[in-house]
Parts: structure tokens; C-alpha cells; sequence
């Protein structure tokens, strides 16, 4: 089952459990998956990594929201369980520690210190797994 079909199927699922919390937050993914379908013109079909991408964005706008609210001292419980929401649907991420090694791995097998080849080599085969900012200052302390 993709990502997409997961995500309809627990949207149709909170639909009927009247979860408004879910509802709303899948409501919003699923919008903007139906606006790239539309756009990339394929069918009903978008890819989990397109989905990744979405639910991505949906967690900063999420995040920038809980930032403002609580500058203005409001309550931010509904926004932080729709975080958990999304966060739900990524993959874990590594760790410090699993990033760190991973680049030392690549670093040594590819025998450079290169931010673009280990950066290149990481995406190509570990996508998703890991955090670009993390990877990045990983690499500069090398």
C-alpha cells in the first residue's frame, strides 16, 4: 500500500470516527496531492516520495504556526497533535550518532571529504533516512 493509499484510507477512517483533528490535517494533504496530480497530469497516482514531500511542508507551516502561537501565549495543543500526525507518516529518521556514521562510511569507501560527493551519495541510496542540515555539519567537521 503507497503512502497515498494509506493516508486516504485513514482520512476515510477519522471521516468516520469523527477524529476532526485528523480529518483536518489529512484533509489538507490530500488537497495538495490532488493539486499535483492535476499538475503533473498522472492520473490518481502520487508517488510516496511526492507524499513525503507534502506532508514535509504541511510540518513547517505546522511548526511556524506553533511558533506564533505561542509568542502570543495561545494554546497549541491541536496544531502539536497535528504535528504528531504527520510525523506519523515519515519514516524514521536517523540519529545523530547513524548519520555520523554513515558519512564516515561513505566518506572512507569513496575516499573524499567532499560536502556534494558524500551529500550526492547519501540521497542516491539513503533518501528520507536522514536530516540534510544534520548531514551537512556532519560532513564540514570532517
Amino acid at each position: 500500500m503507497s503512502l497515498h493509499e494509506k493516508i486516504k484510507a485513514d482520512y476515510l477512517n477519522a471521516r468516520k470516527s469523527n477524529d476532526n483533528s485528523k480529518k483536518n490535517i489529512l484533509t489538507m494533504v490530500l488537497s495538495d496531492a490532488l493539486k499535483l496530480t492535476k499538475e503533473k497530469n498522472h492520473g490518481d497516482t502520487v508517488s510516496d516520495d511526492d507524499m513525503t514531500k507534502i506532508i514535509k511542508s504541511w510540518i513547517k507551516k505546522t511548526d511556524q504556526s506553533i511558533e506564533i502561537l505561542t509568542a502570543n501565549k495561545k494554546d497549541v495543543s491541536e496544531l502539536s497533535a497535528e504535528k504528531e500526525i504527520l510525523l506519523s507518516y515519515l519514516p524514521k529518521t536517523w540519529s545523530f550518532e547513524e548519520t555520523k556514521s554513515y558519512i564516515e562510511k561513505i566518506s572512507k569507501e569513496k575516499n573524499t571529504k567532499e560536502i556534494s560527493q558524500i551529500m550526492k551519495e547519501l540521497k542516491t541510496n539513503y533518501n528520507g533516512l536522514f536530516d540534510n542540515k544534520i548531514a551537512s555539519e556532519i560532513i564540514k567537521s570532517l
